[in-house]
């Protein structure tokens, strides 16, 4: 018997149909995931954080993924063009609730929070945010962690505010040449939402990569200046990143050395070391420690 188009398409619909309203699987109101079996490293932010897992360009977040392979799991919920009123929303969404938190063995070790370069577009642009609202935003984001009457209160997660680079006007008036767009970023003013990162971080006891200062500092001794270290003028090339992730690395060796990847073990053994002579005992030997651990426990 020959199977119609039509009949495929009621086949298929009917099967649709079936899963959606059947009374057992809507009664299935948890999601199919893979299971979090380490810690994790939350990476928050706007485009720099989001290609920051391009390889190509030596993203920081593919490196701190590489030096923390087999130790902690990094997350990268970086959002292309987003500014800080955007991500507020997002923010409420992606963090655990402490409901969650106790139903869940691993945890947030590490958290970055990397806004500012589009926030610091001029007045008129779209994704222009007004400095005090800006850090009012910041100030959000800081409270919805570390306020114990949040709904997401996280005292665990250890928090590192991130400045926006400095802008090269040269080259980000050429790329808004050749887009038709008008120039709308300008130096002085992604240096104020820089600074005002840093003045925040110290009003609030929390440790801030200053890339602006890095970048800056780098760019005045290099050949080409900040071309040598932002790619369009805006956002970070190699050099940049790698800076970033230099930056990132001591900071957390200065202020968590706890967790710094040298003074982490791999979760799971190294295969040269596990006992082969008892290969009943696999799956005791082979159990990841968050998994040991009663959620909500500290580790």
């Amino acid at each position: 018997m020959q199977v119609t188009p039509v009949a495929s398409f009621l086949v298929a619909v009917s099967g649709f149909l079936f899963y959606r309203y059947h009374p057992y699987f809507q009664s299935q109101k948890q999601p199919i995931v893979m299971n979090s079996v380490y810690n994790q490293i939350l990476l928050f932010g706007d485009s720099i954080t989001q290609m920051s897992f391009d390889p190509a360009l030596y993203g920081f977040g593919a490196n701190l993924a590489n030096a923390y392979q087999r130790k902690l799991d990094v997350f990268n919920r970086g959002f292309s063009g987003y500014n800080t009123d955007w991500a507020l929303p997002l923010l409420r969404q992606i963090l655990p609730t402490v409901e969650t938190q106790r139903q869940t063995p691993a945890r947030i070790e590490l958290m970055t929070i990397f806004f500012g370069a589009n926030d610091a577009a001029i007045p008129g642009a779209a994704q222009h945010v007004p400095l005090d609202r800006y850090k009012s935003n910041l100030l959000t984001m800081l409270d919805l962690i570390k306020n114990p009457q949040s709904p997401y209160y996280n005292p665990n997660i250890r928090l590192i505010l991130i400045t926006p680079p400095p802008l090269n006007e040269v080259q980000w008036r050429q790329r808004c040449i050749e887009f038709g767009n008008d120039m709308d970023r300008y130096a002085h003013v992604t240096k104020e939402y820089a600074m005002t990162v840093k003045e925040l971080a110290k009003e609030k006891n929390i440790v801030c990569a200053d890339i602006w200062s890095r970048v800056t500092e780098k760019a005045q001794a290099s050949e080409n200046g900040l071309a040598d270290y932002l790619f369009d003028g805006l956002h970070l090339n190699g050099n940049g990143y790698k800076e970033l992730h230099s930056l990132l690395m001591e900071l957390i060796g200065k202020h968590f050395p706890e967790i710094h990847p040298d003074a982490l073990e791999m979760e799971i053994p190294w295969w040269r070391d596990l006992n082969r002579e008892s290969p009943n005992s696999y799956e005791k030997q082979l159990v990841f420690p968050v998994l040991k651990t009663k959620p909500g426990d500290s580790q």
